[in-house]
């Protein structure tokens, strides 16, 4: 008997003058053994070099380029597109470039478990820091931020996952179309699992599967800071004012005004006295908290799509 080809899967992956580090996300893929996938990179107008340089590291990449930065999820939602109307293929994975899969077998053990039954519609394997930390594994883990033992190492369906390098199936995208273009750069991927589930498709967690990001890795400080700032509360707030019963709606816009005042040094680190900031331009924050609430209220019912070509450099 013939044995049946391995579905096709494209790796869609964001870099933004961020060119080291995502080389290096490129060259831990080289390690990958699942033979039937190809990578597109898609440059969100970066100004270092880096469309040059990552040719040159991975010459077997399709890359495409963007007039500007238009955030990770409408870059991702480029990449996306392109492995499922170019190139035709099964599954998508749209990974963070701060990703390093130290597993060569990572890809295969979550596209065998997809194709076990079509409705399982996600996979996500297990992510820890550098340092061995786990990441959260999926919404209502425990455990985030300590050591990995070892405790996570199972295959269960779930409710939702952060996806740093999620796998999705081409039928779910069919169904639901992409991420929300509300959400600059998240929680567009928890906003994600809960459309798909409310699809009907599965979200399949497995631990067997590991990878290490880095997270954290944009680097920003002063204005940019503020900027992502903005961002990240407005998509906060959209994502709890779509899905939350009211008084957590409202516990989030709170949380999201006292982070004009106070947030932490390192997002990877726990909350604590010494891990916390005071922002002495809290003034302009409150009007970017502001800015992002109103904003928010707007536009939380509804799910934003945008035209992928007025974005790319022909």
């Amino acid at each position: 008997m013939k044995k049946q080809k391995e579905p096709l899967v494209g790796i869609a992956i964001v870099n933004w003058n961020k060119k080291d580090m995502t080389a290096n996300c490129l060259k831990s893929l080289k390690k990958t053994t699942y033979k039937n996938y190809k990578v597109v990179l898609v440059d969100n107008g970066s100004t270092d070099g880096s469309v040059e340089f990552l040719k040159k590291v991975n010459p077997g990449i399709h890359i495409i380029k963007l007039k500007k930065n238009y955030g990770y999820t409408e870059g991702i939602n480029v990449g996306w597109k392109y492995v499922l109307k170019s190139m035709k293929a099964d599954y998508v994975c749209v990974m963070d470039n701060d990703i390093i899969t130290v597993q060569p077998q990572w890809l295969t053990l979550i596209i065998n478990e997809l194709e076990k039954d079509p409705k399982n519609g996600l996979g996500s394997g297990k992510h820890t820091f550098p340092d061995g930390r786990l990441q959260t594994p999926y919404e209502g883990a425990d455990d985030s931020y300590k050591p990995d033992t070892g405790k996570y190492n199972f295959i269960k369906e779930v409710d939702a996952f952060v996806g740093p390098a999620m796998v999705i199936r081409r039928t779910v995208a069919e169904k639901i179309g992409y991420y929300d273009e509300n959400f600059f750069y998240g929680p567009n991927d928890l906003d994600y699992c809960y459309r798909a589930k409310k699809a009907g498709f599965k979200m399949i967690y497995n631990g067997k599967s590991h990878s290490v990001h880095i997270g954290s890795a944009t680097g920003v400080t002063g204005s940019a800071k503020d900027f992502l700032y903005r961002q990240q509360s407005e998509g906060m707030m959209i994502f709890y004012f779509r899905y939350a019963p009211i008084s957590t709606k409202i516990s989030m816009a709170f949380r999201q005004l006292v982070r004009t005042l106070f947030t932490r040094k390192n997002t990877i680190e726990p909350i604590s006295i010494k891990n916390t900031i005071f922002h002495k331009n809290f003034p302009k924050r409150m009007l970017l908290y502001l800015a992002a609430l109103a904003s928010a209220l707007k536009n939380y019912k509804y799910i934003k799509k945008s035209n992928e070509k007025e974005k790319i450099i022909r």
